[in-house]
């Protein structure tokens, strides 16, 4: 793995993060898409108050899957997913962009599937990798005031090996996401 140069821990997503936190970067990688551990931390999340969710894969929880999770913690359901404010960027420049403004929000930042967006074989390499390191120095910006978390998948490809070294340098801890042993582990179906 490239990113020993960062001590690492690893973590069940359920124990992430144990809010509040001191404005930094934790980096979270995870094995696997994790979905049903990303939908509890961005429950959680919002029952401690506003967020900024920002989405940089394709992937993200359905409102009914939201609902029910946040009715598992509390009554509150409307309340509590009003505390999440929601970016969806479709590309790395709106990635950039979104990073941007969030430094005029006062709260947390969650980006799910940081470096998806760098995968795009449609956009020149050179602009990717320029992009990615204005992005970084934006999460850096932003973790003097905020807490940021972000998410990748660990991935055995060229452009993950390439651009995941970029990200782990303005980290200020690196974890690795373990499946929550308490979920039933699911075996893929043949039919």
């Amino acid at each position: 793995m490239l990113w020993s140069m960062h001590p690492q821990t690893t973590i069940s997503l359920a124990s992430l993060p144990p809010v509040p936190l001191s404005p930094r970067v934790y980096l979270v990688v995870t094995q696997d898409r994790a979905h049903h551990e990303i939908t509890e931390l961005i429950v959680r999340l919002a029952l401690h108050g506003s967020f900024h969710l920002i989405a940089g894969g394709e992937w993200l929880p359905d409102q009914d899957t939201l609902r029910r999770s946040v009715r598992s913690h509390t009554v509150n359901v409307t309340e509590t997913l009003d505390h999440l404010s929601l970016g969806r960027p479709s590309t790395c420049l709106q990635l950039r962009d979104q990073l941007a403004q969030a430094d005029e929000q006062n709260h947390l930042i969650l980006i799910l599937d940081f470096l998806h967006l760098f995968y795009d074989s449609d956009v020149d390499l050179s602009l990717r990798q320029r992009v990615l390191e204005q992005c970084c120095r934006s999460v850096q910006h932003l973790s003097k005031s905020k807490l940021v978390i972000a998410l990748v998948q660990e991935l055995p490809a060229e452009d993950y090996e390439l651009f995941f070294p970029t990200l782990a340098s303005v980290a200020d801890e690196i974890l690795e996401a373990q499946a929550d042993p308490k979920l039933p582990v699911s075996q893929p179906s043949l039919f």
